[in-house]
């Protein structure tokens, strides 16, 4: 029992003041902002990095799309986001008017057009 006493004892003696656990150095000296905030630098690099590429990707995604509603013409044949296949009858400001069936001509918003079909097979 009295060893056990001991190991106790001296495993105490050798944690760190209680200075250390509020933030200061050996020396009694308080760290500095950047070297508590050098552990966390590489992971604000590399989070900062991930959501450079995400807005970019996103970016380019958003001017392909509007180079593509915009290069639709009277003739084209596109799929909908709702999966209807139609073909562009006439182009007005903010929509479409798509013929979908023999006699039926439907208007939808432009961004209702998810591709044009001919000319994803000629990529």
């Amino acid at each position: 029992m009295q060893n056990f006493i001991v190991t106790l004892a001296q495993q105490a003696a050798s944690v760190p003041a209680a200075g250390n656990a509020a933030g200061q150095t050996a020396a009694g000296q308080p760290q500095t902002f950047l070297g508590s905030l050098g552990g966390m630098l590489p992971m604000i690099i590399v989070f900062a990095v991930i959501i450079y590429l995400m807005y970019r990707s996103q970016k380019k995604e958003q001017k392909r799309r509007a180079e593509m509603l915009d290069s639709i013409k009277a003739g084209d044949k596109v799929l909908m986001v709702g999966g209807i296949y139609g073909e562009i009858v006439s182009v007005k400001d903010d929509r479409f008017v798509v013929k979908i069936a023999d006699n039926v001509k439907i208007d939808v918003v432009k961004t209702a057009i998810s591709t044009i079909v001919g000319k994803e097979e000629q990529k």
